[in-house]
């Protein structure tokens, strides 16, 4: 059953939830201790599609959808042109890898009367996914974004406010080591974790640079589980973690959070969900590509062209 134009009165102090939940859930699974990487690269090319939905009983409601895709940075116009001597030199550092990843969600237009969404998240990393640059622009319900991030050392970057609700300043952590990331390269880093190496009830601590503040937060390692839904026709072997939600945010202390990723080599975030005051939200990876330059140029493209909510 679909039911439209319905949401209970004590679903909206969670209302935010529903379009970024899949950002502000997955990436607190990235392990600040040196536990070694899996091998496995993100995909240049790769998008994923993901439904999210408001759940109540017989109540399905989709209210909103997201896209994170990923490329390569050393093959694109983002990275700046660089001297021999200094291209030799991060070759000998090892860091000479860039990715460009972007986010990008919209409420469903029958939804902008509720939750207007039109918002999107950009990051540019280095080889180990830390974030050199980023930003987030659009808008979230009554929320105009215009903010930008800069690495100005290794432990430190600098924020560019046009929005009005940031300070330009300094986010600082005590040294090099105390790393922090911002939610899609956070995203990244924790799909290449060792997750076969976790036992049931591992702990796992992160930093995560959100909103012009670093927060330090942990997630639980569940185990291995099965996952099946509509846009899976077979179940699926996943690893499951509960991630510990941030005080302060669209969320309470307390809330519960799953977060399914494939136990596979492709390591893709396939399902969230959350449980509300009434009812659940929950963010469904719908589709998976890879794909070839021309056509993923022209996926970004269509994201940039949808003006709907900036007004």
């Amino acid at each position: 059953m679909i039911a439209r134009g319905f949401m209970h009165l004590k679903v909206l102090p969670c209302r935010a939830f529903f379009f970024f939940a899949l950002v502000h859930g997955i990436v607190l699974c990235s392990k600040s201790s040196a536990l070694a990487q899996s091998s496995i690269a993100p995909f240049s090319g790769e998008a994923l599609h993901y439904e999210v939905t408001y759940e109540w009983g017989p109540i399905y409601l989709e209210v909103g959808e997201v896209i994170f895709s990923a490329s390569d940075g050393n093959k694109s116009n983002l990275r700046p042109s660089n001297t021999i001597e200094e291209e030799e030199e991060e070759e000998q550092e090892g860091n000479q890898h860039v990715w460009d990843f972007k986010g990008w969600g919209t409420s469903k237009p029958n939804w902008d009367w509720f939750y207007p969404v039109n918002s999107t998240y950009s990051s540019q990393t280095d080889a180990s996914f830390l974030p050199q640059k980023f930003s987030r622009v659009g808008r979230e319900g009554r929320h105009r974004y215009n903010r930008s991030y800069a690495r100005e050392q290794d432990n430190c970057m600098t924020i560019s406010c046009l929005d009005g609700e940031l300070d330009a300043s300094s986010i600082c952590t005590p040294d090099s080591s105390s790393e922090f990331r911002d939610v899609l390269s956070a995203i990244h880093w924790c799909r290449q974790l060792p997750w076969a190496s976790y036992t049931r009830g591992e702990v796992i601590a992160m930093g995560l640079l959100l909103d012009g503040e670093v927060h330090r937060t942990t997630l639980e390692f569940i185990g291995s589980v099965k996952h099946h839904s509509e846009f899976w026709p077979d179940s699926i072997a996943c690893w499951e973690f509960h991630p510990t939600l941030i005080d302060g945010t669209v969320f309470k202390p307390g809330d519960e959070m799953k977060v399914l990723m494939t136990a596979d080599e492709r390591r893709l975030p396939i399902y969230i969900e959350t449980e509300l005051i009434v009812g659940a939200a929950k963010i469904h990876l719908a589709q998976h590509n890879v794909h070839e330059i021309t056509a993923f140029e022209s996926l970004r493209d269509s994201c940039k062209r949808v003006t709907r909510n900036l007004d």
